[in-house]
């Protein structure tokens, strides 16, 4: 297995002191395309379509932000160790779901400081997977950043492990599992959240994220009639929609809330079965053999 963590906010912070001394507009552009052609460089054994996704997030997560503040951030990173934290989760992740024949990069980039999402609802940190090749971790540091670093860390890798076993690319505007051809649809993109939840809380229990508690018994139900219906729906928005909800008709996190649910309902229903096992199962297979729809129904 090949688990290689790249600090990359080392590079953003030398891009930073460069560019300090130009006016705001001209600083931050020239933050923004010199991160870009950095990341493109660190992805290019990712699919392109993939690439270009890591490219624009790098930039994107990182917002407009005031250097000065950006610079004491990333200091504050550098002091905290933050690669050998993100290390020793991917440690930990490897003896619960070892996989040798693995390969990807971890990320460290710096996220936004003025996003209440990052801030204030992911407690500092947000990762996402690009295939089973590179996780893309954005961090700023609030009180209590450097576990739930861990989580995310710990929950990514089960992204890339799922990925591994059911590659799937871009087309159409729609990911597409390579082995079958077929679109990822809300109950694949759920599942698989539920999955990383699961095994991230199995192996880092001292954090409690609000996504897979985010709906009330009696809310639950009533929101997965409407759930219930898009199950394989495959248009990545509608995915979205639900899985983060939408302010309007479909709560927050609702996505996340459901799947966990599911997957803790095949897990009670296999109690020799571990989060780690399922990495291999499709959705289906979860979902008929969890009991959450005639659960949430009663």
């Amino acid at each position: 297995m090949s688990l290689r963590v790249i600090p990359a906010y080392r590079v953003v912070a030398k891009i930073v002191k460069e560019v300090q001394h130009l006016p705001l507009d001209p600083a931050l552009d020239a933050l923004g395309q010199r991160v870009q052609s950095y990341v493109h460089s660190l992805l290019t054994m990712v699919p392109a379509s993939f690439a270009e996704l890591g490219q624009r997030s790098a930039v994107t997560q990182m917002g407009d932000p005031d250097m000065d503040s950006l610079s004491k951030a990333l200091e504050e990173l550098e002091a905290s160790s933050v690669k050998s934290l993100a290390e020793e989760a991917l440690g930990r992740c490897s003896e619960a779901l070892f996989r040798p024949d693995l390969d990807a990069r971890v990320l460290l980039l710096p996220g936004d400081g003025e996003s209440r999402v990052l801030v204030s609802q992911m407690h500092g940190v947000l990762g996402f997977s690009l295939g089973d090749q590179a996780m893309m971790t954005f961090v700023w540091p609030v009180p209590g950043w450097q576990e739930w670093l861990t989580y995310t860390i710990i929950h990514e890798y089960a992204h890339l492990v799922r990925n591994h076993h059911f590659p799937r690319g871009v087309a159409g505007g729609r990911l597409i599992y390579l082995k079958t051809q077929e679109p990822e649809t809300l109950l694949d993109a759920m599942v698989a959240e539920g999955i990383a939840d699961s095994f991230a809380r199995g192996l880092s229990p001292q954090c409690s994220p609000a996504w897979i508690q985010a709906l009330p018994a009696e809310r639950e139900k009533r929101v997965w009639l409407k759930v219930r219906r898009r199950l394989q729906v495959a248009e990545p928005t509608e995915i979205r929609r639900v899985l983060f909800g939408d302010n309007d008709r479909i709560p927050q996190w609702t996505g996340y809330t459901v799947g966990y649910r599911v997957v803790q309902g095949y897990l009670n229903a296999h109690p020799q079965t571990q989060p780690a096992q399922l990495v291999g199962l499709t959705a289906r297979a979860i979902f008929q053999g969890s009991g959450y729809e005639e659960a949430v129904e009663w």
